[in-house]
């Protein structure tokens, strides 16, 4: 396909996980070999363990959008969505929280420093074609930016 896979992330699900984390990272290994990144999906919301994203040789820890619409209803001091992110950093990975759809979402998310966030806020799902305008446009506003 001709794709640079550098811009490529493999998102996995916690339910596929054994045990077996040799057998695991030697997979994860071979497909960052071939430049592509990986991301654990849904975290919090199957069998999350702390322990055992750690023994884990992914980059990405994704958030359940279960935890987005908790920063709705809950008091900003009560959620526990900022301990995640802490605790993501704390293991070396970088943050995505999926679902975002508020202002307020997005706000509370860069005050705990979230690294990456997706959601309706910033656009519906695209084809292809409309995302490639889209990113064209992204990059043309941060470039007036500067």
């Amino acid at each position: 396909m001709n794709i640079d896979t550098s811009c490529l992330c493999l998102e996995i699900t916690e339910t596929i996980f054994t045990d077996d984390y040799e057998q695991i990272n030697k997979k994860i290994d071979k497909i960052k070999e071939m430049g592509i990144r990986v991301a654990i999906d849904d975290f919090g919301t199957g069998y999350s363990s702390l322990a055992r994203e750690r023994e884990l040789h992914v980059d990405y820890l994704k958030i359940d959008k279960f935890f987005a619409d908790k920063l709705v209803e809950a008091e900003p001091e009560k959620s526990i969505t900022g301990d995640i992110i802490s605790m993501a950093h704390k293991l070396g990975r970088t943050v995505i929280a999926e679902g975002i759809e508020q202002e307020y979402q997005k706000k509370y998310l860069i005050e705990h420093n979230c690294d990456i966030m997706q959601g309706y806020l910033f656009s519906v799902p695209l084809m292809p074609k409309e995302a490639l305008k889209l990113l064209a446009l992204t990059n043309r506003t941060d470039q007036d930016k500067e």
